[in-house]
């Protein structure tokens, strides 16, 4: 950058680089420091997404590489494009990556209409008390519900009493660490904030005490749906985020399971069929349905196919551990990335294991395009 130019673009290069990433460079927004291609591109940095900004970052320093083969971009060094790449990596993922320490979050849905709210229960607590209400059994439905709120508690703080991890006025941030991923307030909100999931957890306690003293009763199908969406947002406020310590945890995993095989034969033997998964021991975080979803979220966002056949693999290694949260939608987004590098080879080694192992789990996952995709491989290896 220098002058106000991007190494050896042009306007209309400038603007079909950012085309084929789904942005608008020359949007008015984007001319907040200026009119140059610099200045947009400084623009664009600081209000788009980490993800977004990785993009860039990656097309950058490929086009880097591929314009210096060409002779090209001669004044950016081999250095130079790799700390781009380097710099992609921490950027990948926005908000909910290691560059800003924070922590991913994990999201419910809602609906309104007129005065019904239609609301998505925590997986975490609907996949526990789901067989109580095939049958009706509304009073059960509550009672396991606020139990799955209180071995949650118990989980991160050893004790499931929320008189114990609050204390009876919620003002003790003794567990706030384990609960909200740090351990004091950064202001009067949070602390706020922090204090009324406190009390919701003693709410939970009390009402759950009331339940397992007195026999069951029939409960109105209704007050029992608030009671379990009480649980649910209790459950929630407390398992939002994923750590970062639990997210490096499972990375290394992988990561360290890649590199024990000796050859790429060993492998993809392996890997086909998901026989890798047999001996890995994952975090006890991995049981959350939650949890697996925000990962999923997350290595999709940095899904990145242009690097090698070992990183590619690391990606779909990675993405068979969630392979119960994917969408016939982030398939698709899989098999729209691009797969070469700098240097035209492609680097999408194991989609196609990657993508059999989705057939063999959860078949009514695969998209009409992964269902071609597979097909014109089939047809090819004939």
């Amino acid at each position: 950058m220098g002058g106000g130019y991007i190494l050896d673009f042009k306007n209309t290069s400038f603007a079909q680089f950012f085309d084929d990433l789904g942005i608008d460079i020359y949007e008015e927004k984007y001319a907040e420091y200026g009119v140059s291609k610099a200045n947009r591109l400084k623009t664009f940095w600081k209000l788009g997404s980490g993800t977004e900004i990785a993009s860039s970052l990656r097309a950058l320093a490929d086009y880097a590489a591929a314009r210096k083969v060409t002779g090209g971009c001669q004044e950016v060094t081999e250095e130079q494009i790799a700390k781009i790449r380097d710099i992609a990596e921490t950027s990948a993922g926005g908000s909910s990556t290691a560059a800003t320490g924070a922590p991913i979050a994990i999201t419910t849905e809602a609906t309104v209409t007129k005065n019904l709210i239609s609301i998505e229960i925590h997986e975490d607590i609907y996949g526990h008390i789901q067989q109580y209400l095939a049958t009706g059994d509304y009073f059960h439905s509550v009672e396991e519900s606020y139990k799955v709120v209180r071995e949650k508690l118990r989980e991160l703080t050893g004790s499931e009493k929320a008189t114990d991890v609050f204390n009876e006025n919620a003002q003790s941030n003794k567990h706030y660490a384990a609960l909200f991923g740090k351990a004091t307030p950064a202001n009067q909100a949070e602390a706020d904030f922090c204090r009324g999931v406190g009390y919701l957890h003693l709410g939970v306690q009390f009402l759950r005490n009331e339940k397992a003293h007195t026999l069951a009763t029939f409960v109105e199908p209704n007050l029992a749906i608030h009671y379990i969406s009480l649980a649910s947002l209790a459950y929630d406020l407390i398992t939002r985020n994923v750590s970062e310590e639990t997210i490096e945890e499972i990375e290394d995993l992988v990561t360290a399971k890649r590199r024990s095989y000796r050859t790429a034969g060993a492998f993809y033997r392996d890997f086909e069929g998901g026989r890798w998964l047999g001996g890995l021991t994952l975090p006890t975080h991995m049981s959350s349905s939650a949890v697996r979803k925000a990962l999923k979220s997350k290595w999709l966002d940095e899904a990145d196919f242009t690097t090698s056949y070992d990183h590619s693999n690391v990606v779909l290694m990675r993405l068979e551990l969630v392979v119960d949260q994917l969408t016939q939608t982030d398939l698709d987004r899989l098999l729209d990335l691009p797969t070469k590098d700098a240097y035209g080879n492609d680097q999408a080694a194991g989609m196609w294991p990657f993508l059999e192992f989705v057939r063999q789990q959860h078949p009514d996952r695969l998209s009409p395009k992964a269902n071609a995709w597979l097909k014109g491989q089939e047809e090819g290896a004939k």
